[in-house]
């Protein structure tokens, strides 16, 4: 069973250490969605891939079409319907990519730049209250470990070594 929310208890409920870490992550990551939705509910219809694909423009970590839509890990098909919106709704600007025909140049729109500085406090304060759940020791590993654990989930292949041994 999952531990009484109240508990100050560090130690895990067997349950938790039962389920797979995949299924731990897939809970978490659906926690976490539907904590950013809630925050997102006042934004006019704003959804959370629309959320992440203003702020990965405006945190200028990628403007290629391209790029933003690795970056965040969309498909497609999703990642084109998403832009579409953002274009219709002002959010977003699209424009020749200057070095890359195949691929468009994202920017902010005066409307989305105004959603990325009303939001992006926000959800910068829930991350801080999310990252002081764990100790100074916890949030000094967890980056390590989740790009451990990013690098070790692009493996396809099991037999080959024992990653244990």
């Amino acid at each position: 069973m999952p531990r009484d929310r109240d508990s100050t208890d560090d130690t895990l409920d067997p349950f938790e250490t039962f389920l797979p870490l995949a299924y731990q992550i897939h809970q978490l990551d659906m926690k976490l969605a539907a904590q950013a939705r809630a925050v997102l509910s006042n934004q006019d219809g704003l959804t959370l891939p629309q959320w992440r694909i203003i702020r990965v423009i405006g945190m200028q970590v990628a403007s290629g079409s391209t790029a933003v839509r690795k970056t965040l890990g969309f498909d497609k098909s999703q990642f084109s319907k998403t832009i579409g919106s953002l274009v219709e709704q002002g959010l977003i600007e699209v424009g020749p990519h200057p070095s890359d025909k195949r691929q468009s140049e994202l920017k902010l729109a005066p409307k989305g730049r105004a959603v990325l500085d009303q939001l992006g406090p926000i959800l910068d304060d829930r991350n801080r209250r999310l990252m002081a759940a764990l100790s100074s020791a916890e949030q000094n590993m967890i980056v390590s470990a989740l790009a451990k654990l990013s690098a070790a989930a692009e493996l396809t292949e099991f037999d080959k070594e024992d990653p244990s041994a």
